[in-house]
């Protein structure tokens, strides 16, 4: 079987030999089921795909026994999803002597064999993956998983590069299965609908589906689905920290909290000990200086939320201490802080604490709970992404990780560096990074906006701290592991291109390669990777200046919230606001779920039109806005075709270069929910028929007139789906729409499905092809929810960045004229020249990163404070309501 080049058609050769002794039984009379077909098809895949690849990567027939192992029972030999050692360590070895015996044409000569096989490989795999889904048993989709697995394998060893390797795909029976496992095991299906829009490699996603979700409370998600959490928790009061204490709790100064509070500023809280030696809280407002903490937590773990502004004594003595253990971040550090950082310490010890921080952010105690200042509670929710945003560090309180006993090492912020803080052992980073993936804090919404808007996430484990930079072997072992950093991120070939100047090999630190277990370090980078873009997101690395950035910025939230939950609906389009970078401030806590939703979706003027086929709740059925959902829908957004926002309403608009939608007149005025639909189709003369059903919720059904005019637009890509509007008008050329629902559409074919045939002629639709300007109608004007100025006070404006860029411009021009003044020769090599030097370049440092920062968050927090004043609402009477901030008056469109 080795040196088969054209293994596509060696395979298909092999399924025909099959599929004749699959004929010759049925005209001997014997059953044939879908169940002996998907046994014959595994069969196949198992011992000629599987073992094939397996053979023409490792250079050798590899023969069954050798992978086999025996059953539970000791029944049955069978092949394990997982490959074995033996197989790992020949197969590196293989590549890695070819590498340094062959040249360089010998050995791409190789290589490119190899990778004409895995690709016909991973398409015969793509298909048997689809068509499994039609077979009854799970068993060939095993070995489909299991060659996932090898696939995934020889393209690492090989060179991932060069090899591309399959991800997970929604419609692949290998993900179903996964996921089905993912559900057994306690996951929320709604939590899966990551899936959808961030695929990931088959090892990663086969290990998260035999990955048991920690949890401290038992939790029931086994009725959930895809577009709703089933699960609720209700507020209750805090939790001792153990069943023993009976300690009384300690209030926070609620009325200095609602006097910042409604002055627009950000409370801050520090703990303090009276003359009786009790436990007090003093509350600060935010300054553009302060340095704070920001605590994110789960409310169903029962720790710090309560609905008192109070927490026991116990609590806040627990979350000083983990607040005094943070070490310094290295942005902060000074001269003393630099120099002290080489200091040798002793083995297995760190530096004392240093208690950088003492004021922290917490919504238990910095929102007021009071049911009398629910305006004040607004008010402070919608400035929670400004709180997030400014703190230095956010820790994250999730039950189920605290009690994650991960190892503990002396660990640095910096390479190479003094141990600071205790960091979880490198062998235990795998379990670390999956439990925090799939934790309860990374699947509610609000936490979504708290990591993104964070500029450092931290998670308190049992006797360690993870810190999500910093979840990787070898972080801070010196410049070893920098330069093995550096020469891992150059191309193998480049190497071997540049001869003897750069190694060929890596030598990889034992700590980051476990032997026995070849996917460990590649599943762990996965998932990190996969938890750091969901948290670090490229659209947040700066603030939205356009209409365009921010509708970038809200598919991306969108897309994140389809696998996160919340209690409270009408949080929903204040989270979408607040990641939109928009001024959620602007919404008065008197409007409805509703009002909210329609004044995000008119105030992004710009929206994909992917939201018009989402099978979610709508404001309602043939009205104007209907349109707009209630809800966040599991949707993938293709960017090709958007709603811009006009004077007349939302303008169907196609990107250069990507077909337009296709808009049908219906011949049918009846308001059916199943009708069978016939389609000119403008390539061939003939009649495209679909069966089509119309995804209504009973909530918004509305009747219509029964003279009503009905039009579709059909989106021809798979899955096809289109949405059914009533025309509402005419004007030259402009057709003027109000939506009704959206579509699903199944193609018939009736030389292979007659039974659609005889379907109810009085069902059936006739379509004529439209063409002009399709408008959505709106209904009232959208108000400027635009913030002029960051969230994060990183993010600074570039007028404020090219003065700061000036300023620095000068100063380095001063020091080279000094220089050239005191010496008289700018390469002097005197010892007193570096001395002098080297002060000038800390001062510079100092300047940029304190003097300036400091000019430039001052900057933002006056914006800050300019976007967050909230008035009273007034309404003009006509309709529309309007709100006050500074000497500015916006109407708010509802």
């Amino acid at each position: 079987m080795t040196g088969q080049v054209d293994f596509s058609d060696f395979f298909i050769r092999i399924l025909d030999a099959e599929a004749q002794k699959i004929r010759a039984a049925a005209q001997s009379g014997q059953e044939c089921t879908s169940f002996s077909v998907s046994h014959f098809l595994a069969s196949v895949v198992q011992s000629s795909l599987f073992f094939g690849m397996a053979s023409e990567a490792l250079g050798r027939n590899v023969r069954h026994e050798e992978f086999a192992s025996a059953d539970p029972d000791g029944s049955q030999l069978s092949i394990d999803l997982c490959i074995p050692e033996w197989y790992w360590r020949e197969l590196r070895g293989r590549w890695d002597e070819l590498d340094d015996n062959l040249t360089a044409t010998e050995f791409e000569a190789k290589r490119a064999q190899l990778k004409s096989i895995h690709e016909s490989a991973q398409t015969i795999v793509i298909y048997m993956d689809l068509l499994a889904n039609d077979l009854g048993g799970d068993i060939l989709t095993e070995i489909l998983l299991s060659m996932h697995m090898l696939l995934y394998l020889v393209g690492n060893v090989v060179d991932s590069n060069k090899l591309k390797v399959i991800q997970t795909n929604t419609n692949s029976a290998s993900t179903k299965l996964l996921k089905r496992r993912m559900v057994k095991n306690g996951w929320c299906e709604k939590r899966l609908n990551f899936i959808d829009a961030s695929p990931m490699f088959y090892p990663a996603f086969y290990f998260l589906s035999s990955f048991k979700p920690p949890r401290v409370n038992a939790e029931d998600h086994s009725s959930c689905s895809s577009a709703k959490c089933l699960v609720t928790n209700k507020l209750s009061k805090p939790l001792h920290r153990t069943d023993e204490c009976l300690c009384d709790d300690v209030v926070v100064q609620v009325d200095r909290v609602n006097s910042i509070v409604a002055s627009g500023g950000i409370p801050l809280v520090r703990t303090t000990e009276s003359p009786l030696g009790k436990t007090e809280l003093e509350v600060v407002p935010y300054t553009p200086s302060s340095r704070f903490i920001a605590i994110s937590h789960v409310w169903a773990d029962r720790q710090f939320g309560s609905a008192q502004n109070c927490l026991p004594r116990c609590q806040v003595a627990y979350l000083e201490e983990v607040l005094s253990s943070l070490p310094t971040p290295v942005e902060d550090w000074g001269l003393r802080e630099w120099a002290t950082d080489w200091r040798s310490s002793r083995p297995g010890e760190i530096a004392p604490p240093s208690r950088a921080y003492e004021y922290f952010w917490l919504d238990t105690f910095c929102i007021p709970q009071a049911v009398e200042h629910a305006d004040l509670r607004s008010k402070a929710i919608q400035s929670m992404n400004l709180s997030y945003a400014a703190a230095s560090h956010t820790i994250v309180f999730d039950k189920g990780l605290q009690a994650l006993d991960a190892g503990r090492r002396p660990s640095s912020l910096t390479h190479g560096g003094r141990p600071t803080y205790y960091s979880p052992q490198d062998e235990n980073l795998l379990d670390v990074v999956a439990c925090i993936y799939a934790s309860n804090w990374m699947g509610r919404a609000w936490t979504l906006q708290e990591g993104i808007l964070s500029g450092q996430v931290v998670f308190p484990l049992r006797g360690s701290l993870g810190y999500l930079k910093s979840l990787r072997p070898d972080y801070d072992e010196g410049f070893g592991s920098v330069w093995e950093y550096i020469m891992t991120r150059i191309p193998k070939d480049f190497r071997r291109s540049a001869g003897d100047l750069l190694p060929r090999k890596i030598k990889v630190s034992e700590r980051l390669q476990d032997e026995s277990e070849p996917f460990r370090e590649p599943v762990r980078h996965q998932l990190l990777t996969h938890m750091s873009k969901s948290l670090h997101v490229e659209e947040y690395g700066d603030y939205a200046r356009t209409r365009a950035d921010r509708a970038a910025r809200f598919v991306k939230a969108h897309t994140l919230l389809q696998s996160r939950t919340t209690t409270q609906a009408e949080d929903i389009p204040l989270i979408l606001m607040n990641m939109s970078c928009m001024n959620a401030n602007a919404i008065s806590q008197r409007k409805t779920n509703d009002a909210r939703m329609k004044q995000l979706f008119y105030g992004l003027e710009s929206l994909p039109t992917e939201l018009l086929f989402s099978d979610c709740a709508r404001l309602g059925s043939c009205t104007v806005d209907a349109w707009i959902s209630r809800e966040i829908a599991p949707e993938s957004f293709g960017g090709k075709h958007t709603l811009k926002l006009g004077s007349a309403g939302f303008l169907f608009e196609t990107k250069k270069g990507a077909q337009a939608l296709d808009f049908f007149l219906l011949s049918s005025a009846h308001q059916s929910d199943r009708f069978r639909l016939l389609l000119p189709d403008q390539r061939d003369a003939k009649l495209l028929k679909y069966n089509v059903e119309a995804l209504r919720r009973s909530k918004d059904e509305q009747p219509t007139a029964p003279t009503s005019v009905w039009c579709i637009v059909v989106n021809k890509e798979s899955p096809e789906r289109g949405a059914r509007f009533v025309i509402n008008r005419v004007v030259g050329g402009k057709y003027f729409l109000h939506f009704d629902c959206p579509l699903r559409l199944t193609e018939i074919d009736d030389s292979k499905t007659p039974s659609h045939a005889q379907q109810d002629p009085k069902h059936e639709c006739g379509a004529v092809s439209l063409n002009g300007d399709f408008i959505i109608e709106r209904n009232h004007e959208p108000q400027d929810l635009s913030i002029s100025r960051p969230q994060n006070p990183e993010q600074y404006s570039d007028r404020l960045t090219v003065i700061g860029q000036a300023i620095c411009g000068v100063v380095g021009l001063g020091e080279r004229y000094l220089i050239r003044a005191i010496w008289g020769d700018e390469n002097s090599m005197s010892a007193l020249f570096y001395i002098f030097y080297g002060f000038c370049c800390y001062k510079r440092y100092q300047f940029n990163n304190g003097w300036r920062g400091l000019l430039m968050r001052s900057c933002t927090e006056h914006g800050w404070q300019h976007t967050s004043q909230i008035g009273t609402l007034t309404d003009d009477g006509n309709g529309f309501g309007s709100y006050r901030t500074g000497n500015h008056r916006f109407l708010s469109g509802l």
